[in-house]
């Protein structure tokens, strides 16, 4: 399997974690595994169309911000609130907001 399709699998994988997880209510798992699938969708479209990939946040957010505005901005928007989920409790509507945002962009991956 090439890494482009390990990707796209990875993305499907994180996803599916990350809605079982908000259905049983624990938020704050449900959002670091949705942010876990935006980022691999950012990997997958910089592998696709680019050839590269990043090792680290700071590394993705350099390539994705020129070149794909929306995805840069729907992860660095999120980026702060992952970091505090290990010390604060995810709010509700955040986390309806970032899965909003995984399945639209997941939908251009498919």
């Amino acid at each position: 399997m090439g890494k482009l399709e390990d990707l796209k699998n990875n993305i499907g994988e994180y996803f599916k974690s990350a809605e079982l997880l908000f259905k049983e209510g624990l938020t704050n798992a449900a959002f670091m595994m949705y942010f876990k699938t935006l980022v691999t969708i950012a990997d997958y479209t910089l592998w696709r169309d680019l050839r590269v990939l990043p090792d680290n946040h700071r590394e993705r957010f350099r390539l994705l911000k020129p070149r794909y505005p929306d995805l840069y901005n729907v992860l660095s928007y999120y980026f702060p609130y992952y970091r505090d989920t290990y010390t604060r409790k995810v709010d509700e509507r955040l986390l309806i907001a970032v899965r909003s945002d995984v399945i639209r962009l997941k939908e251009k991956v498919e």
